[in-house]
């Protein structure tokens, strides 16, 4: 009964704050004070993988978080290396023995000494794999401060079932649900002129539909480009349209207005999106 209400909880959210709040307190509940989210978007651009953004999702102690975006350490997390190379659970163990066997870089090492100097010497790791398409996606957990593995992993064996379908169902709604961090959302007109050339309109031809200059039109462009790390404008639409910041529409009229980027008030502080280089770890063409 109460998996069934957590369904119909998760399937009722519309803002990726909300869905990552409920996942937390329920979480927590079961013993695991602390979790990380982190996913990587993968797109295909003329047969090259292309980093999407990082979106990362915490509650770890923000200090913690920041030294963590401070030292751009993302792709060194605790079993972040694993994450990307296996399926299903494991816990912190198995990065122990890598250190110990001298296997893991040094910048995994700097973030691991980090976790333990907050009071995490112990977690699980959970990989999502590729059950989402163009995703790669894990989750850290960790229980109460300076908790032994041996603890941890008694808790793990008596709730691994519930938090397994938690972690996948909250992983399949964060994947259609809109979200922007503030530096990267585009303003209206932006998203406007962006959906005008998905549809195959020149810069003339929006220029007349909107009542612009050409010149006005190419500047929403390039201001679209800088907001969404794009290098090209094909990129940007395609960019836009995988962040669901435009609706691409093959019909006569411009796309219809989808939902609005979530404002800065709105935002989780506890978020970040880059784009880059796809790690070599979490390559699509892997096997997972």
């Amino acid at each position: 009964m109460e998996m069934l209400k957590d369904i119909e909880t998760i399937l009722a959210m519309r803002t990726v704050e909300g869905l990552w709040q409920h996942y937390v307190d329920r979480l927590a509940g079961l013993g695991f004070l602390h979790v990380a989210y982190h996913r990587l978007r993968i797109l295909d651009v003329g047969g090259a993988p292309l980093a999407d953004g990082h979106l990362f999702l915490s509650s770890y102690t923000p200090r913690l978080v920041q030294e963590i975006l401070a030292q751009d350490g993302l792709s060194d997390l605790p079993m972040h290396r694993w994450i990307c190379t296996h399926r299903g659970s494991e816990s912190w163990d198995w990065m122990h023995n890598q250190r110990r066997a001298g296997r893991l870089s040094p910048a995994e090492e700097r973030m691991l000494d980090l976790f333990a100097r907050y009071g995490h010497v112990s977690g699980h790791a959970i990989s999502l794999g590729d059950s989402v398409p163009q995703m790669r996606a894990g989750v850290t957990l960790s229980g109460a401060i300076g908790m032994r593995q041996d603890r941890l992993d008694a808790l793990w064996r008596q709730h691994r079932a519930l938090v397994m379908t938690l972690t996948g169902l909250v992983h399949l709604r964060l994947s259609v649900l809109p979200y922007a961090p503030p530096e990267n959302a585009l303003t209206l007109r932006q998203r406007e002129v962006l959906e005008h050339i998905a549809i195959g309109r020149t810069t003339q031809e929006i220029a007349g539909l909107l009542d612009l200059t050409p010149a006005t039109v190419e500047k929403h462009l390039r201001l679209a480009r800088r907001a969404l790390g794009a290098r090209t404008t094909a990129q940007a639409v395609l960019l836009a349209a995988s962040r669901r910041q435009i609706l691409l529409d093959s019909g006569d009229g411009a796309a219809e207005r989808g939902p609005s980027a979530p404002t800065q008030d709105e935002a989780s502080a506890l978020s970040v999106s880059v784009s880059g280089k796809v790690p070599d770890a979490c390559l699509p063409t892997r096997e997972l």
